[in-house]
C-alpha cells in the first residue's frame, strides 16, 4: 500500500464502487472483499448515516446523493487531499483532518494521524455541531451569505466547554474575524486542553471542505497560531489547486 493511502477511506470506496454494480447485504461485503464481520458493519453504517447508502431489509444500495455530490465534493475527489494532508502533518507534527458540511454537523473525511503519542483523536465519518471546532467555523466563516444564514437558523448553540460559541451575534462577529485573516482556531472549544487551527477549501470560488490541525494546547498553543496558520493556507490552496 502507498505511504499516501488512507486504509479506512479505500475501504468505504470499494464498497460504494461495488454498490454500483447492484445491492449487496453485510454478507456479500464481508465475501466480496475480504473484510471481517466488525469492519464491514461499522463502514456501511458510517456510509448509511451520512446518506451515502440506504438499508432495506438485508439489502444495502446507493442513494441518490453520490450524484449528487459530483459537485462540489465527493469521496474520490476526497482522495485528492491526502499528500498534501501528509505532508502537512510530516511539517507540523500534529494530526491533520480533511472536515466537510452536513446539515449543521461537519463531518471528519480525512485523518492523518501525527507522531506523537498524545494527541488529538479522530476517525473518518465522526461529526459534530459546526460551530464546536475550527472545521466547522472556517466553513461557515467563507458559506455564501444566504447559505450562512440557511445553517445558523437550524443550528442549536450548544456549549461544549467554557470557550464554546453559544451566542449567535457573537459567534457572527467572530465568523467576520476568521474571513477577515483567513483561519480558525478552535481555543479549546470542543475539549478543555485542545486546540485546533483550520483554512478553506475551495472549488469555483466555493468553500467545499476545510483542512485543520489539531494536538494539545500544551504543543499546540497560541504563539504557534500564525505560523502554522500560514503552513495550513498554503496545504489547503493546493488542494484548492488540484480540485
Amino acid at each position: 500500500m502507498s505511504q499516501y493511502e488512507v486504509a479506512t477511506l479505500k475501504k468505504g470506496l470499494l464498497i460504494l464502487d461495488a454498490l454500483q454494480e447492484g445491492d449487496m447485504t453485510l454478507q456479500n461485503v464481508i465475501e466480496t472483499f475480504s473484510f471481517n464481520k466488525s469492519t464491514a458493519f461499522r463502514l456501511l453504517f458510517t456510509l448509511e448515516r451520512m446518506g451515502y447508502v440506504k438499508k432495506i431489509g438485508h439489502y444495502y444500495s446507493l442513494t441518490n446523493k453520490i450524484g449528487a455530490l459530483s459537485t462540489p465534493y465527493d469521496a474520490k475527489t476526497n482522495w485528492l487531499s491526502v499528500p498534501p494532508l501528509h505532508e502537512l502533518s510530516k511539517e507540523t507534527g500534529e494530526t491533520a483532518y480533511v472536515g466537510i458540511l452536513y446539515g449543521t454537523d461537519v463531518v471528519t473525511a480525512q485523518v492523518v494521524e501525527g507522531p506523537h503519542a498524545i494527541r488529538a483523536h479522530s476517525e473518518v465519518g465522526d461529526r459534530a455541531p459546526v460551530h464546536l471546532s475550527a472545521l466547522g467555523k472556517v466553513i461557515l466563516a467563507f458559506l455564501e451569505e444566504h447559505k450562512l444564514e440557511e445553517v445558523l437558523k437550524e443550528l442549536t448553540l450548544v456549549p461544549k466547554t467554557k470557550n464554546t460559541f453559544a451566542d449567535l451575534h457573537l459567534l457572527k462577529e467572530h465568523l467576520k474575524v476568521i474571513r477577515s485573516q483567513g483561519y480558525a482556531v478552535d481555543d479549546e472549544e470542543t475539549e478543555m486542553g485542545l486546540r485546533c487551527i483550520a483554512t478553506p477549501v475551495f472549488l469555483e470560488k466555493k468553500v467545499i471542505a476545510a483542512i485543520a490541525i489539531s494536538g494539545p494546547s500544551t504543543r499546540l498553543n497560541k504563539k504557534k497560531d500564525k505560523a502554522f496558520s500560514k503552513k495550513l493556507i498554503r496545504c489547503s490552496s493546493r488542494i484548492s489547486e488540484m480540485l
